[in-house]
């Protein structure tokens, strides 16, 4: 069996890396594709329920260490899209949701990570 990460986070947090995995099978594993395709898809959906019914709700939740880059890569390329149609970067809070990721943070700093943004969002503007 697999290595099992641990992970916290608030509400907030729980809900972003839950829409993120939801964008990121949308947008990489379209219904009709090859089996391989169709395996990734459903263990990233199934992971998205998962840390919605726990994650959401309990604060904490775990996943297998094999899923890992998928759901690091999920949260750094929706941030990267929520940026581009944004304009205001997520550069303090992506790496904040990855830490979390990856078990390595319970995500407290999240606000401060927001006004970090906010602050080089105003600082990059017209």
């Amino acid at each position: 069996m697999a290595k099992q990460i641990q992970i916290q986070c608030t509400r907030e947090i729980a809900g972003i890396i839950v829409e993120a995995l939801q964008w990121f099978v949308a947008r990489h594993y379209p219904h009709g594709a090859d089996e391989c395709s169709i395996a990734a898809r459903e263990a990233l959906l199934n992971l998205a329920e998962h840390f919605r019914q726990e994650l959401v709700v309990e604060g904490r939740s775990s996943y297998s260490s094999r899923i890992r880059a998928f759901l690091c890569e999920a949260v750094n390329s929706y941030t990267l899209m929520l940026e581009q149609e944004g304009g205001q970067t997520y550069e303090h809070r992506r790496a904040l949701m990855i830490a979390v990721c990856r078990g390595l943070s319970d995500g407290g700093g999240f606000a401060a990570a927001t006004r970090a943004d906010q602050l080089a969002s105003v600082g990059n503007g017209p």
